[in-house]
């Protein structure tokens, strides 16, 4: 169920983005309890995992991913948002909303995060009062090219205050002095970075190794279970093979690499 930031519509989709109902929201569950009666579809998995894109994606970046989850039993969801239109906070109620939908099978959420989508996911971990945690145990968090440190590149663009003005306020909360702010993983969780694999980096604006958009430093984090160094461009970061088999490990084992 998709609702409209412009008009507060909601929407319900299904496979290939046809639309099956539209109006307030009670209408779509409606229908979409209807659906899944006549077509008998299953409860899914009791563990769900939420993939979030980064800024200016679409859930069509973790396609694969989400493919891939699903094979291994998991109940993978791919979260659209509208990244540039609203603040860390606004995405996180966004999600957890999502959360408070979620069947009542659902007992375990992880968490598979490409680049701002794991400050969203930090964001809504630290509200440890949400109603959805009453029934539904948060287990790992990965974060793919997450600028937990801030994105190194932003302070080239304080000199083009227009761009922070049409990128939306979650652009401006991942400046490095405001990143600080965003609180930190509040259960066991991992890093992936994307690297060139030597200290220039493939971005001369960043300094040290990089994916072009994210430093590689950037995106460690002091507590992490696992972090692995990948040889990869942040766009195509969360599609590589590579770290799909290290997502897929990780939730089951805690570990990103095997023995």
């Amino acid at each position: 169920i998709q609702r409209s930031l412009l008009t507060g519509h909601h929407r319900l989709l299904g496979p290939g983005d046809l639309r099956h109902a539209a109006g307030g929201f009670a209408h779509c569950r409606e229908t979409f309890e209807r659906l899944r009666c006549q077509r008998s579809i299953p409860d899914p998995q009791a563990h769900a995992v939420l993939c979030l894109h980064g800024f200016f994606r679409t859930r069509a970046t973790f396609q694969p991913m989400v493919a891939a989850l699903r094979a291994e039993g998991y109940h993978a969801l791919s979260i659209e948002y509208p990244s540039t239109r609203r603040s860390l906070g606004a995405h996180a109620d966004q999600v957890s909303e999502v959360l408070s939908h979620l069947p009542q099978c659902t007992t375990r959420v992880s968490f598979v995060a490409h680049s701002m989508g794991g400050m969203v996911a930090r964001t809504l971990l630290a509200r440890t009062e949400a109603l959805w945690r009453a029934r539904i145990e948060p287990h790992r968090l990965l974060m793919i090219a997450t600028p937990n440190q801030g994105a190194d590149i932003l302070p080239w663009l304080d000199y083009v205050p227009a761009l922070y003005a049409a990128a939306g306020p979650a652009l401006r909360e991942l400046h490095p002095l405001q990143a600080q702010a965003v609180p930190l993983p509040t259960i066991p969780f991992a890093t992936i970075a994307g690297v060139r694999g030597d200290p220039r980096g493939w971005n001369p604006l960043i300094p040290g190794d990089d994916d072009l958009t994210v430093s590689a430093a950037s995106v460690r984090l002091d507590g992490a279970e696992d972090h692995l160094d990948i040889r990869a461009l942040h766009r195509t970061i969360a599609a590589d093979p590579r770290v799909i088999r290290a997502a897929v490990r990780y939730l089951e084992t805690g570990r990103l690499i095997g023995d």
